[in-house]
């Protein structure tokens, strides 16, 4: 019988590094949470159905973190939704397609709807090798014996060539010993912000900022107190978090053309953030403030949506095809058991299949005599999902 993991003997207990990907870390930790998150990926795995698990476990065990999350977010849906009491059958048939939906959805043995996976706010492949080498520098740093020293460090784009990484430590050295660490100590507890020294490095248009502080004497005498306490992007980075769902979904609204049932998408969107206001952006049209000049010279402003939604385009309606959207917010093995990661779902006003199912989690459901979508509060995840009690499992 086909397993996720390999069967070996663990004896791994050091952090993740950086430019790791999460399934070879998963698989080679002895660590606690490791070894919890390992069983019960193996057990949602085994009521996986057959036809579909040499797939499935592919792209779960690929080296490539954006395979490893859409097989992850695959297999979640199949837990929820068997524990939920439908049945999923993988990859059906459609006709007039070839093309194959992740699951048929079957309440008993009546086909229901269609539910199709997918992750939005994954780097592209440019972007993901970028990344890449941005994690061999932080993992540079990580490495370097600064017993003394929390970092934190805000990074400016991404490097396009190996940066210097040797040149890197050397300045960041030379730099870290000539610090007065009680001066900037007494800097941090008064909170005189201008005069904590921070050191700045980059090349070809990336760029690193350091700013130090000084560490506890239990942190500075941990074998696993890294120097990098707090990594971010610099402020000024513009994110897309709607325009990441909105091209997700279209790209899967559109796959399969007229279908007899109802279809479902369900994005787990691992942006940076994402909130309510991204995900109607994405749906049903960006905010926007419409200004009108009157004859007298006044202007009048009105709050309306742009026509660039999934659900509303230039023309009116669109993607009628799709029933509803089911939104998860960077959903993981160690955060699903969150109330704030349940999967929402939200049905569309103007699909030609209306969704007709008990869904007992959060949803938001067109009402056609007030022309509004309400919200219907519903149960937690964690409710349904197979875990042990507590979970995520107490860190060693």
């Amino acid at each position: 019988m086909p397993v996720l993991f390999d069967q070996v003997e663990r004896t791994e207990t050091r952090l993740k590094r950086e430019n790791e990907s999460t399934f070879s870390y998963l698989n080679v930790s002895a660590r606690v949470p490791m070894t919890a998150a390992r069983q019960v990926l193996e057990h949602w795995f085994a009521a996986y159905p057959d036809a579909g698990k040499d797939d499935l476990r592919a792209r779960f065990r690929s080296p490539i973190d954006s395979q490893f999350k859409s097989a992850f977010w695959e297999l979640y849906l199949h837990e929820l939704f068997s524990r939920l009491g439908f049945r999923l059958d993988p990859h059906p048939d459609i006709d007039g397609s070839s093309n194959h939906p992740d699951f048929l959805v079957k309440a008993g043995d009546e086909p229901t709807f269609y539910l199709e996976g997918i992750v939005a706010g994954l780097p592209s492949v440019k972007d993901a090798g970028a990344e890449a080498r941005l994690g061999e520098v932080i993992d540079l740093v990580n490495k370097m014996e600064i017993p003394e020293w929390f970092l934190q460090v805000e990074y400016r784009g991404f490097p396009d060539a190996p940066p210097p990484v040797k040149e890197l430590r050397k300045e960041l050295e030379s730099w870290l010993a000539s610090l007065d660490i009680k001066a900037i100590d007494a800097a941090l507890k008064a909170q005189e912000w201008d005069n904590v020294p921070k050191f700045e490095w980059g090349r070809n248009g990336f760029s690193l900022t350091f700013t130090p502080s000084p560490k506890s004497p239990e942190a500075a005498a941990s074998p696993e107190s890294r120097p990098i306490g707090i990594l971010m992007a610099h402020q000024g980075s513009f994110l897309a978090t709607d325009e990441d769902i909105r091209r997700a979904v279209r790209a899967k609204s559109k796959k399969y053309g007229t279908l007899a049932l109802p279809l479902v998408v369900a994005v787990n969107v691992v942006s940076d953030h994402c909130d309510d206001i991204d995900i109607n952006n994405a749906l049903f049209g960006s905010e926007q403030i419409v200004f009108t000049l009157n004859a007298d010279g006044s202007t009048q402003e009105r709050p309306e949506r742009r026509r660039d939604g999934v659900w509303f385009g230039p023309k009116g309606p669109r993607n009628e095809a799709l029933s509803g959207v089911l939104v998860g917010r960077n959903i993981e093995i160690y955060n699903c058991a969150d109330d704030d990661k349940t999967p929402s779902l939200i049905n569309s006003p103007y699909s030609t299949h209306r969704l007709a199912v008990d869904y007992p989690l959060p949803e938001s459901i067109p009402d056609d005599n007030t022309k509004t979508i309400k919200r219907k509060d519903g149960r937690s995840a964690r409710e349904f999902l197979r875990l042990p009690n507590p979970w995520p499992p107490v860190y060693d």
